[in-house]
């Protein structure tokens, strides 16, 4: 009896709980902890300034967030500060009392600049605070799950049961929240507090969805799973709603609201927002859609007298930035991510001004843009995980338009938003460690760096730009909100800001040096404007509804930039800017900035933006200790499982109560994970999971940094058996049957050569055996029982996997790109095929055979996109193999059921060898369904037909002409529950077109030629990856 497969059923079935990006786990870091009244603060070496503001943040914010909703933790908040990838986030944990911290500070094309580590902080702290005043069962009980388990008919003898043939999973949440209250509580965390406010940016993307009359929608804003535009606009109409409930109804309506959803009937929260402000939340959504409206068309009727925005030259994608000029003038290189989902997918393009055209160039890069005086290169930075410890870092490369070829130029900088001087022989560029950001400056190969500014105390520069002499650089700069133009002389003297007041942003000079050129918010809106240096001297040169941003003018004075519209930022070119009538300033976010009032926080100044408030703090932050293991509080996610593989089970004995576990530490150093279900009769399924992310000793000093698991697997099921036996005649026996599988595995899996690439090597030791119950031989007497230990297993393998999936919004559900899987394994056994014994000493002793024996199992999944827009043909090879020799068909490999061909029970087609080769064309039927009922939302559906070919066999392969053929369809519908948790659902048939028939036991069965049906309701659509984990059979033998 093989239970791999059913495990590998359960535990992707509950991925969503328990996954992690857990391949980086970075043991080279030293960690160190800081703890406070409330807080322990583990960071690592190189992130101790951010960890000591981060200590006192949290304090300072602690009461006034616990107070607001009378909501306390209930052990000390461990923030976790990390600082090893060029990446901007934080996370917050609200079951495990876990904030993650990424030290660099956020620059982000759709919000402004924010005091990062305040604001970050208190954002995640107030999701840990709200949101625990939401739970239904505590913090120790995250979710229900309610599973069922369907099985194929089983028509084998020698077959235990069937292989599932339906499988559901799905939690009943114990907190649900949508996302835009989540998102837009925790970014107005606090009345009295102006870490995170309405800024311009906000405004923007607010206003021209109220103008274009195309906002999202009450359900739409609830949950995310959108384009990178779509789920900030998740985050920025619940930032507003949240304020204008706390404006228009009371701040304390949050605390009720919260406390409302904790009703365990809650599984929306529309309930909770009638019961607190006896209304329907679609009535609160129009209420301020209305508002917001109204106040927008007075905007607009300000700005479009005077609207000067010049001709949109690429409307494609969301996201198109960082325009920068030809030495010639003829053309602008740019990066978009039209065509994509995502702002990390973008890459460069170039548009001819004369063809007015564009072209897409093989790079996939995401900053500034800068041409050598030649025009060939083009120089950039990008992020990738080229370095010994797989970290996310940026580095400045450069692509030669000649040679269509890319060069990187440097290797770990951490340095991002190059520019060339005109002169082409020196870059500058920002460069950032520990919150911390600064201006440097190499040679044109990236050599000979230098940092120009010495900053240390969590300042920021953004955009450096170098002066066309290359003696000066301009760039933005902030010491907490908002941005300013500053300029600094290269040896790094003369630091001065020239543009202050407002958010002024992304500097670049003219051609001659006379005018300086960039961004402000002064009027509310992001325009450009023109500075002449000399006298000082302000032009606005553009008038825009939505904003304008990263100014570029080439010889000729025509302008180009970044304009931003309700379907996202676009192209914008004028040839000959002229000054424009400035609008009044009647935006509303504009009026927030007077929060600030008294507070220079964009001059610059060697201090840090956050001061320790008294003694009592500089006191706690005096001394940190080395980290010691602080460990998550056990969850526990009860189970209820209907299991009827037996179908001579009386209805209670399918019936599989249980629970599932986890903990870690907070670094993720060593998590464990286990489950337990046993129903009435007895029948368990048992498994332990420890994972250890550090440095192992010998692999480490060798530059391996795998991930280490131990697992343990222990299944049991009972049947009753029938048997023949001779004494005086032919008797016919009955008997009980247990059978058991006991396995231990260690793996050890690590990126290798890509980031897509993953190797996971492993050793298994597994134990079949089978528990015979005493039986009464007539005229002999009681046969006492006895267990039948019938395999002992060892098994060492080696697995490849690539997975290159291109990231979609429809990438579960309609995925594009490639997966491919190679597995090696030896087996090396003790087998007792027919349960012989003999008797040595009086004892009953089995006698084993020694088969060993190698395998290969090959996958390969290639998804492509057809010319008809979200339409994908797919290819699958499947390709199993025992090498060199046949072995007992216990070792079979097998190609039917839910994860091969479909149109045959998964043990029909069973063999030492398997080859199959599938296609599937996959098409959309309704892409925007956005609609909910009760806690579920719809998104999407799509469906596809199928064909298959493939046979099994043992000895030589068969002729093509024999191998089974099949075809089939299956519908996909996305959806997601309680507003957080994916819900994929999905139904298929197929039908096999060839009538074959084996012998079993010396019992004739027949398959083919008849429909069979699959459903699934699980947190993901692809299951042939879970086909892979198993490679023996789920028979049994006595």
């Amino acid at each position: 009896m093989k239970h791999t497969a059913l495990f590998a059923f359960l535990l992707f079935a509950s991925s969503v709980m328990f996954g992690q990006d857990d391949l980086y786990p970075h043991p080279e870091l030293a960690w160190r902890t800081i703890e406070t009244a409330h807080f322990f603060i583990h960071f690592h070496n190189g992130s101790e300034r951010t960890a000591r503001e981060i200590a006192t943040i949290a304090e300072e914010v602690y009461k006034p967030i616990t107070e607001l909703y009378q909501h306390e933790p209930d052990q000390k908040v461990s923030f976790v500060i990390r600082d090893h990838d060029d990446y901007s986030n934080g996370a917050a944990y609200f079951y495990d009392n876990k904030i993650e911290i990424w030290a660099p500070a956020l620059d982000f094309e759709l919000r402004g600049t924010h005091p990062w580590l305040r604001d970050v902080v208190t954002h995640e702290f107030t999701h840990i605070v709200q949101i625990q005043t939401t739970m239904k069962l505590g913090r120790r009980f995250p979710a229900i799950y309610l599973q069922w388990l369907g099985y194929e008919a089983e028509r084998r003898t020698d077959v235990l049961y069937g292989y599932p043939n339906a499988i559901v999973s799905y939690p009943l949440s114990a907190f649900v929240v949508p996302s835009w209250f989540a998102e837009g509580v925790a970014q107005f965390n606090h009345p009295d507090f102006a870490f995170d406010y309405w800024d311009s940016h906000r405004d923007m993307i607010l206003r021209m969805y109220m103008l274009d009359g195309n906002p999202l929608t009450w359900d739409e804003m609830a949950i995310f799973g959108k384009t990178s535009l779509g789920n900030e606009s998740s985050y920025n109409a619940g930032f507003s709603i949240v304020q204008y409930l706390a404006e228009s109804y009371g701040v304390d309506k949050l605390k009720e609201l919260s406390r409302s959803l904790a009703s365990p009937p809650r599984v929306t929260v529309d309930g909770a927002i009638a019961a607190v402000l006896g209304k329907s939340g679609f009535e609160l959504y129009d209420e301020w859609k209305k508002a917001k409206v109204e106040q927008y068309q007075k905007v607009a009727a300000a700005i479009t007298s005077s609207r000067s925005e010049g001709e949109l030259i690429e409307k494609e994608g969301f996201g198109n930035f960082y325009p920068a000029f030809s030495p010639d003038g003829k053309k602008i290189a740019y990066v978009s991510n039209k065509g994509e989902d995502y702002f990390s997918l973008s890459s460069l393009y170039l548009y001819d001004l004369e063809q007015k055209s564009s072209k897409q160039l093989d790079v996939a890069a995401r900053s500034t843009l800068s041409y050598s005086p030649d025009g060939r290169y083009l120089y950039y930075s990008r992020i990738n995980r080229d370095n010994p410890h797989w970290s996310r870092l940026s580095d400045i490369y450069r692509y030669d338009t000649k040679e269509e070829s890319e060069e990187r130029l440097t290797y770990g900088l951490r340095a991002w938003n190059p520019n060339l001087s005109l002169d082409g022989t020196k870059l500058v560029f920002a460069i950032g460690k520990d919150g911390t950001a600064n201006v440097g400056v190499a040679d044109a190969q990236g050599k000979n760096r230098r940092s120009v500014t010495t900053f240390s105390n969590g300042e920021q520069v953004f955009t450096p730009v170098w002066s066309p002499d290359g003696t000066v650089v301009a760039f933005g700069y902030s010491t907490g909100y908002n941005q300013s133009v500053a300029l600094i002389n290269e040896d790094g003297s003369g630091l001065r800001v020239v543009v202050r007041g407002g958010d002024a942003r992304n500097p670049s000079f003219s051609h001659d040096g006379r005018f300086l050129y960039y961004v402000s918010d002064e009027t509310g809106v992001f325009n450009v404007y023109q500075t002449e240096l000399e006298s000082g001297v302000k032009r606005q040169l553009t008038n825009v509804l939505g904003g304008a941003f990263l100014p570029r003018v080439n010889q000729e004075g025509s302008l180009v930039y970044a304009s931003y519209t309700s379907t996202g930022y676009k192209l914008s070119y004028i040839e000959q800017p002229k000054p424009a009538d400035p609008a009044a300033s009647l935006v509303a976010g504009r009026g927030e900035i007077n929060l600030l009032e008294g507070r220079d926080e964009t001059s610059p100044s060697p201090e840090s933006s956050v001061e320790h408030p008294d003694s009592v703090a500089r006191a706690f932050l005096s001394s940190s200790k080395p980290y010691r293991n602080v460990f998550t509080s056990l969850s526990i996610i009860p189970l209820l499982r209907l299991d009827n593989y037996n179908p001579r089970n009386k209805g209670v004995d399918n019936i599989r109560p249980g629970f599932y576990f986890s903990s870690g530490d907070m670094l993720d150093k060593l998590t464990l994970f286990g489950g337990a279900a046993v129903n009435r009769r007895l029948e368990r399924d048992l498994f332990f999971i420890l994972e250890y992310r550090d440095a192992v000793p010998l692999l480490y000093q060798l530059g391996l940094e795998p991930v280490v698991s131990f697992e343990l697997y222990n299944i049991s099921r009972k049947s009753d058996v029938s048997f023949s036996t001779f004494t005086d005649r032919e008797h016919t026996l009955s008997t009980d049957v247990t059978y058991n599988l006991l396995e231990f595995d260690v793996t050890m899996r690590q990126k290798v050569f890509h980031e897509h690439m993953q190797l996971k090597t492993a050793y298994t030791f597994s134990s079949y055996s089978a528990d015979i119950g005493s039986f009464l031989i007539p005229s002999v007497g009681v046969s006492p029982g006895f267990r039948n230990t019938y395999l002992i297993g060892n098994t060492l393998s080696a697995h490849l996997q690539h997975e290159s999936i291109r990231p979609t919004v429809d990438k579960d559900i309609n995925p594009v790109g490639r997966t491919v899987s190679l597995k090696y394994s030896y087996e090396f056994d003790k087998f007792n095929a027919e349960g012989e014994y003999n008797i040595e000493n009086g004892v009953l002793v089995p006698q084993y055979s020694k088969p060993s024996f190698h395998r290969v199992e090959f996958y390969w999944n290639e998804h492509v996109t057809l010319p008809i827009p979200k339409h994908t043909l797919s290819l699958s090879i499947r390709r199993n193999s025992i090498l060199r020799k046949q072995v007992d068909d216990f070792f079979d490999f097998y190609a039917g059921g839910f994860v091969g061909m479909r149109g045959y029970p998964f043990y029909a087609l069973g063999g030492n060898d398997i080859a199959l080769v599938g296609t599937t064309y996959r098409f959309p039927i309704w892409t925007k369904i956005n609609t909910r009922f009760l806690q579920f939302y719809f998104t999407k559906l799509y469906g596809s037909f199928f064909a298959d070919i493939g046979e099994a066999w043992r000895g030589e392969m068969p002729s093509i002409k024999r191998w089974k053929t099949d075809a089939g369809f299956e519908l996909r519908l996305e959806a997601f529950s309680f507003y957080q948790y994916p819900t994929r659902l999905f139904f298929s048939g197929a039908y096999g077109f060839d009538r074959f028939t084996k012998t079993f036991n010396n019992v004739d069965v027949s398959y083919g030629r008849e429909w069979r049906f699959y459903l699934g309701v699980l947190f993901g659509f692809e299951l042939n990856q879970m086909g892979k984990m198993s490679s023996h059979s789920s028979r049994s033998r006595i």
